[in-house]
């Protein structure tokens, strides 16, 4: 009994795993989403290759009439969303984790096509998208040749019922004959399986670095966050010598002068009711203005409306408590994550804060949009401008909230124009 295990006697767990990893990837989700990804490589690869061609074809024999230049630039962010839904299917059906490189600061027109033309993603994602359509190429030879070829060889009873069948030489005339071509279509066919597995992770791969955002840029991303985090750190200690300041000389001694006032109460309610009365009026007044300083100091912490209704109601009520007029539109009606909603409603109460103190504003409005995996935050002022994005702490611990969710904080503030704050975080990953 001993010998028969050690040689992989059916049952042993040896035998079961290596018959799992041969014959489950037939009942993989994933192989089928591989076989759909490359699929769908050909048609795609064609209309990316032919778009290009023609843009950039068009583009350099027009640029010297100017025309050309804005078809190049066209063709340019065509095949930044071209890059954009490659990310997408390579998420979606590869299980790829490609980081989406951020591409919509905001900014004059200029300014962005600048940023894009540096950006080494750009350049990147060309290269990739170019590529597709060869990868193609060589994704729809695999699948007909080795996809034919099992589908014949599974199906050859069938097929000679109405003519021979001949497989690499060997010819079928009859079903009988043909019965033997269906445990090699198996065999066939699960090699095959196998074989889409491997050409997608090598395709993944490449997504994964043409696709993803450049190793400088990483770096640089990396030591932005570790910044951050040391301030984020620095914050929060200060924020706890606050809370803790708040607490003893606020709430606290309220609570103190409370607990004395009943006491002093009680030992004159034998001898002196109505000013023990008075005492139990003045404890009363006491308390409740403790509980309203502690709600003053729990809503600086975290809303308790923005946990319990979610991040529409929260809004609204920044906005009602605002000196001016504020619009809200655009909130998503499906609850976001947690973190994200908290570091939308902290920025829109940090702007608004802004504009009631220094924007000399008469109206605001504060939009909101959930686009591409990505939340866009827009708080927008008719103020005086001229925001300093630099001073004060305020706008600096919020753009460290915002970048801890790998997200971006851009504030436009030209003199005599008004400010707009926009933040963008990713949704999908929190």
């Amino acid at each position: 009994m001993a010998a028969t295990t050690l040689l992989g006697a059916p049952g042993s767990p040896s035998t079961g795993t290596l018959a799992s990893t041969v014959f489950g990837v037939v009942t993989k989700p994933q192989t089928w989403r591989n076989v759909l990804y490359l699929a769908l490589a050909f048609p795609l690869g064609l209309t990316w290759f032919i778009c290009l061609t023609v843009g950039i074809a068009l583009g350099a024999g027009l640029a010297v009439i100017g025309v050309g230049l804005l078809i190049l630039v066209a063709t340019m962010i065509a095949w930044r969303m071209m890059a954009s839904l490659e990310r997408l299917l390579a998420r979606r059906l590869l299980g790829v984790a490609i980081t989406e490189p951020f591409m919509g600061r905001t900014g004059t027109p200029w300014e962005r096509l600048r940023d894009t033309v540096r950006d080494p993603v750009t350049w990147k994602s060309l290269v990739f998208v170019v590529a597709r359509f060869p990868l193609g190429i060589v994704a729809l030879v695999f699948l007909a040749a080795a996809g034919g070829t099992t589908v014949v060889l599974l199906f050859a009873p069938l097929i000679t019922t109405t003519t021979p069948v001949t497989v690499f030489g060997w010819r079928m005339d009859d079903p009988l004959a043909a019965l033997a071509a269906v445990p090699v279509g198996v065999v066939a066919g699960i090699a095959t399986l196998h074989a889409a597995n491997g050409l997608c992770w090598l395709q993944g791969l490449l997504a994964r670095v043409m696709l993803g955002p450049a190793t400088v840029e990483l770096h640089r991303h990396v030591e932005d966050l570790r910044d951050a985090r040391a301030r984020i750190i620095a914050a929060g200690d200060a924020e706890r010598r606050r809370l803790e300041r708040d607490l003893h000389d606020g709430a606290q001694q309220r609570l103190v002068a409370l607990s004395l006032t009943l006491h002093v109460a009680r030992n004159r309610m034998d001898k002196d009711p109505e000013g023990a009365r008075e005492l139990i009026d003045r404890a009363t007044d006491e308390a409740q203005c403790a509980v309203r300083e502690l709600r003053e100091l729990a809503r600086g912490i975290h809303p308790a409306l923005l946990a319990e209704r979610g991040l529409g109601p929260a809004l609204e009520a920044l906005a009602t408590r605002a000196p001016i007029p504020v619009d809200v539109t655009g909130v998503p009606e499906a609850r976001l994550p947690d973190a994200v909603e908290a570091a939308l409603y902290f920025s829109t109460a940090e702007a608004l804060t802004n504009v009631a103190k220094y924007a000399r504003a008469e109206s605001a409005s504060v939009r909101l949009s959930v686009a591409r995996g990505r939340a866009r935050l827009e708080v927008e002022d008719d103020g005086v401008g001229g925001a300093d994005t630099d001073g004060g702490t305020g706008l600096r611990g919020l753009r460290d909230r915002v970048e801890a969710l790998d997200g971006h904080l851009d504030v436009i503030s030209p003199e005599g124009h008004g400010t707009l704050v926009v933040v963008e975080i990713p949704v999908e990953r929190w």
